[in-house]
């Protein structure tokens, strides 16, 4: 074979490859532009992608859409049980009981949004600063970015101050239940009261423990009987 037939096979050959893996690189690295923002209003912040919308914002839940994900979240500090259980019914058919998760769901319509096809959804909670954010992605470097950006914020019941918190600190409790079990944010208290009881008044006490304003009850919520 003529060297010079040999060489621009050779250069062909080379050719090919770069462009197969420039190709390959396109199609595989995220190249996605984010925009940091105030997801929740105690001041917890989020990278998001940049041409993400707000689709809606009721019962202290925030959704936000583009064409390939989807970013719910919901502060659960004194919030009632209607906007609990509103969360709840977004959050129970995907992960379940579980306060975190990470799951694949196909062709998921939630909160009024939907995807197609494959999709990663994950569920990360922060008891201390009582956020919840779920994210759907048909592109997982995304959930992935989107979670892993997230700056969690508690704002001090004494002042305005405030300081960043991780979900590896252990919280303190809230209140507790009859039995002593502490329960470590207003939410917990919520869920388990409306299973317990249903919808009844009830407060935390100064002594950590829930006690029942509802008439026939006393403070420990045993049922007075006549």
């Amino acid at each position: 074979m003529d060297n010079k037939y040999l060489i621009i096979g050779i250069v062909l050959g080379a050719v090919i490859v770069l462009l197969s893996g420039g190709i390959a690189y396109t199609f595989l690295i995220d190249h996605t532009e984010y925009n940091t923002i105030n997801l929740i209003e105690n001041g917890t912040t989020i990278e998001i992608p940049n041409d993400m919308k707000m689709k809606s914002n009721n019962n202290g839940i925030s959704v936000l859409e583009n064409d390939n994900t989807i970013i719910i979240s919901f502060n659960s500090a004194n919030k009632g049980v209607g906007e609990i259980t509103a969360f709840a019914d977004i959050k129970i058919p995907i992960f379940g009981a579980s306060y975190s998760g990470n799951v694949t769901i196909k062709d998921p319509t939630v909160a009024g949004c939907s995807l197609s096809g494959e999709c990663n959804a994950v569920l990360v909670s922060n008891n201390e600063t009582h956020d919840n954010i779920i994210v759907i992605s048909k592109n997982k470097d995304i959930v992935n970015h989107i979670i892993n950006s997230i700056q969690w914020h508690a704002v001090s019941s004494n002042d305005d101050s405030s300081t960043a918190t991780t979900s590896s600190q252990q919280p303190s409790a809230y209140a507790y239940k009859s039995d002593g079990t502490p329960m470590y944010s207003q939410a917990e208290v919520d869920r388990y009261m409306l299973k317990k009881y249903g919808m009844v008044d009830y407060h935390v006490g100064d002594n950590g423990y829930i006690d029942m304003d509802e008439p026939g009850y006393d403070d420990a919520g045993h049922r007075i009987y006549p």
